[in-house]
This record gives structure tokens, sequence and C-alpha cells, in this order.
């Protein structure tokens, strides 16, 4: 009972005491319960801060916890729940959480064999863009590039352009210039002829009626032609069976045979000709109303009824 009297014991229990706390705590901040330690090298920790989230696969999985410097690389630690699976051969990437700012860690789990203690090396960590690393990298590419070649070229241009070379730039641009004021001349002749254009059918479409009678009057003459035509043929046949019929009578004209058959040839010669002038006419007549009827059918005002829609017909020529 003295013991428990002596301050001494009460000092030292609660000394033990405290410090079993503190190694308990200590233990939890270390290592809590239920998590697990995963830890990766890098060059750069710019980006990495405590406490931002650890993501495997975009579930959020646990956050950072401490960064420390070794060397010529940067440690970092994060805990990670227990039940998301850490491959040995998994990647780290670094990602911006949003485009005003902010970073995450993805981790990327690869490989079959749980990572355990091991560290993930910084050639399999990711980081975000980098202008320096950047500069770098470029540096690195225009070390390879040969600049003797380059400034010869720009030397040779150079001395291209000077001296009597001069003249030929001011010739080229002479050149563009005179070809400028072409395209402007040509411009306005354009314009010129799009006015005389609409000058045209503005005054068609002021001596529209008369066209329209016009033509109306050249397809009565056309079918008209045609009927008249196809007439002096049937005269034509009906001549040549009367002349057959007439047979036995021309026996008496037997001394005059000769003469007889001049006169009939030529009054055919006559029908003939007229009947190849007329459709001679008649073809000249269509055309000339075609070119009319296309000139109003711009305008699509054609007549409703043409003499040339109608036919009319005549012994041995149908419709």
């Amino acid at each position: 009972m003295r013991i428990l009297r002596n301050p001494r014991f009460w000092g030292a229990g609660t000394l033990t005491f405290v410090t079993v706390v503190g190694l308990i705590a200590a233990m939890l901040y270390i290592s809590p319960p239920g998590n697990k330690m995963v830890t990766f090298f890098t060059d750069d920790a710019a980006s990495i801060t405590p406490g931002i989230t650890v993501r495997v696969a975009g579930v959020t999985v646990g956050k950072i916890k401490d960064l420390s410097f070794e060397h010529n690389q940067v440690r970092v630690r994060a805990t990670v729940d227990d039940g998301a699976f850490i491959g040995d051969e998994s990647q780290v990437q670094v990602r911006m959480l949003t485009v005003v700012g902010g970073y995450f860690v993805n981790i990327d789990s690869l490989g079959s064999v749980p990572l355990g203690t091991r560290v993930i090396p910084k050639d399999r960590v990711e980081l975000p863009y980098n202008l320096v690393k950047a500069l770098v990298d470029a540096t690195t590419v225009t070390e390879q590039v040969h600049t003797a070649s380059i400034n010869q070229s720009l030397n040779e241009v150079q001395h291209g352009l000077d001296g009597p070379n001069i003249q030929v730039v001011s010739s080229i641009i002479d050149a563009g210039t005179k070809l400028t004021e072409t395209l402007d001349r040509q411009r306005g002749q354009v314009s010129d002829i799009l006015d005389m254009s609409d000058e045209y059918l503005e005054e068609l479409a002021r001596y529209r009626d008369q066209f329209t009678q016009l033509i109306q009057k050249i397809a009565i003459l056309e079918a008209t032609l045609t009927l008249y035509g196809k007439g002096a043929s049937a005269v034509a046949m009906g001549l040549a069976k009367i002349v057959q019929g007439l047979g036995p009578v021309t026996v008496f004209y037997a001394n005059h045979r000769d003469e007889f058959l001049a006169k009939f040839s030529h009054w055919q010669q006559i029908v003939r000709t007229w009947a190849d002038r007329s459709g001679l006419i008649v073809r000249i007549l269509q055309r000339t109303r075609e070119r009319m009827y296309h000139t109003l059918e711009v305008q699509n005002t054609r007549p409703e009824l043409l003499a040339t829609d109608l036919c009319i017909p005549l012994p041995e020529s149908p419709c």
C-alpha cells in the first residue's frame, strides 16, 4: 500500500502510459489500420502535395502522406486501402484535376504480384506537362541539327539578293502589279457585260407579248407549208397514177412521144423542186421558231398552244 502512496510510482506509471499511447498513435499514424503504404520516386514533385487523392481506375483509394528528398530524386509515400490491389509493375501518373488547377495521383495497377514494400521507380512515373522539361527535350533534338548547311543556304540567299539581282525582285513586283491592273480592267469589262445582259433581259421581257405573237404566226406558217408540202406530194402521186391510166391514150401520140415525155418530166421536176424548197423553208421556220421559243423559255413564258402542236391528217400522211 505504501507503493501506491509513493508519488514516484504514479509518475513512472503515468510516463509509461503516455509512452504507450504515443507509440500506438505513432503506429496508427504511420500505418493506419486497413491501409497500406505505396511508395514511388519522382524527379519533380512541384505538382504533388501531401493530402491530394490517390485513385485506382478512377476510384479514390487513398491520399499522399508525405514527401522526402533523397539524393537526386523525391520519395513520395501514399496510404492506400488494403482492398486495392497494387501490382509490382504498376505505373503512376500525376494528372490535372480540373482545367483551373489541382492534381491527383492515378495508379495503373499492373502485374500479378503485389507491390508490397517495393518502390515504384521514377521511370514508371509520368508527370504533367512541364515547360522546363519540354525545353530541355527540344534542346536535345536541336543538338542533332547541322547548322552549317543552314548557314550556308542563308548566305547563298543573301548573296542572291545583292547587286543586280535586286532588279529581278523589282521586275517580279512590277509584273504582279500589272497583272493586278489587268484583272481590275477585266473585272470592269465583265461588269459591263453583265449590265448589258440585264438590259437585254429587261427589253426582252418588255416585248414578250410581241415575241409570243410572232412565234404563233411562224408556227401557223410552218404548219401551212407542211400541209402544202404533203399536198404537193399527194398531187405528184396522183398525177403519176393518172399518167399510168392514160397509157392506152398515149399510143395515139407515139409519134410525139419524146416531146410528151419531156414536158411531163419538166412539170414533174417543177413539182419536186417546189416540194424540196418547201421543206427547206419549213426547216428554216422551225429553227427560227425553236430559237425564239428557247429565248422565251428562259422566262417561262411559252405560249399555251401553237399551230405546230396540232396534226391535220391527209391521204397517205396520217398523224
